[in-house]
């Protein structure tokens, strides 16, 4: 099991990378349109097209998307990397309690359901519920937070959430939807920090239990 633990701790910062690569080579064969900007435009639009965009079959221009296919894969790649990165989180702490086992337990279960999120039709249910079991997963790590010594890394953890929140409570209301897929950009990039750092925490947290 320890062994395990070693490689998956690899997971998030792999998995994240390959997504990245993937989606990047999706969103190249997107036609254009989206929700603010519904005629054909010169492709993907990094203010007006939302990450999920790539994952349908036609464009909000009317457009067959042929980038759909893989972008259906990168997504799964994405929910494989994200539930990767709540199993291995709570082994940034010294200790294994209820906690640290619920943080697993919800973490990626909310990951698991966000698989999902690629058709079309279940979409706003899988953003509803992640957000729901998303939330629950933070409310223990908040508290194993509470008295761990890397300042920096609990700062953007607050930040992660608060972000991550109002971007959930945007979609949900609409409010500000313009604006939406912008902030959802940034929000990512903020996120793929935190899992960058996480999946690096626990290597040389591994690394240091090998040398001893």
């Amino acid at each position: 099991m320890k062994k395990f633990n070693q490689i998956v701790a690899y997971f998030p910062a792999i998995g994240m990378s390959v997504y990245l690569i993937m989606f990047t080579a999706a969103a190249s064969m997107y036609p254009g349109g989206s929700e603010n900007i519904q005629t054909a435009t010169d492709g993907y639009s990094f203010f007006h097209n939302f990450l999920c965009d790539t994952n349908n079959e036609f464009t909000h221009s009317g457009l067959k998307n042929n980038g759909k296919v893989l972008a259906n894969l990168a997504h799964i790649v994405l929910s494989l990397t994200m539930m990767s990165f709540f199993y291995v989180m709570p082994n940034i702490f010294n200790h294994s309690n209820r906690n640290t086992k619920l943080i697993k337990i919800l973490g990626v279960l909310a990951m698991a359901i966000f698989t999902f999120m690629y058709q079309e039709e279940l979409h706003d249910l899988v953003v509803t519920l992640v957000g729901v079991f998303a939330s629950m997963a933070f409310l223990p790590i908040f508290i194993e937070l509470v008295k761990y010594k890397n300042r920096p890394f609990k700062i953007l953890t607050y930040i992660v959430f608060i972000m991550s929140l109002a971007l959930y409570l945007g979609f949900e209301t609409k409010v500000g939807i313009y604006y939406m897929p912008f902030l959802q950009k940034f929000v990512f990039m903020v996120d793929a920090t935190l899992v960058y750092w996480t999946a690096i925490i626990v290597i040389r947290k591994n690394n240091r239990g090998l040398e001893a």
